[in-house]
Parts: C-alpha cells; structure tokens; sequence
C-alpha cells in the first residue's frame, strides 16, 4: 500500500473529517478526509497507476475541491507502507 504525505490545513464540516493539503506540480489540490486514515502525515492512495520523470499518478480516497479522482503528485510525496492483515 501507498500513504501520500499530505498538510493538515482545516477541519471538515464532520467532526470525523480533516481538510488536507496535497501538493502538485502546478501548486496544490485541497481534499476532505477521514480524520483517522492520517497517519504521520499521510493519507492512503494503493499504488500508482503511472510515472512520468519525477511524477506519479495516483487515485485518491475521496474526490478535490476541484472534482478530481487522480492526480499527478511529485513521487517524493508517496511513502510505501507494509499492509498488515486484520483477523
């Protein structure tokens, strides 16, 4: 599994809900989250579903401010994380 590292910037209109901050290459997207799928800073996105020089194009949990599902992120910005199985 992929965590996008992501900036805390507001609360949602849920108390459950977090505004955070992503950033792109032509500036930064703003998305509504579940306060509890950040952790150290990163939301879950799976895995890439392309490259392109220093990008990768990922699929977010939740659809921007703006109405987009998958966006170009810098590939700095992804962290991979081991999945751990629930029983």
């Amino acid at each position: 599994m992929m965590r996008l590292k992501v900036e805390q910037i507001g609360e949602g209109l849920h108390p459950s809900e977090t505004i955070v901050s992503i950033r792109t290459p032509t500036g930064s997207e703003r998305v509504v989250v579940s306060t509890r799928s950040i952790v150290g800073d990163s939301i879950p996105v799976g895995w890439p579903l392309g490259n392109k020089d220093a990008l990768t194009l990922i699929e977010l949990p939740r659809e921007t401010e703006t109405g987009s599902w998958r966006i170009w992120v810098p590939s700095d910005q992804l962290v991979e994380t081991e999945e751990r199985m629930r029983a």
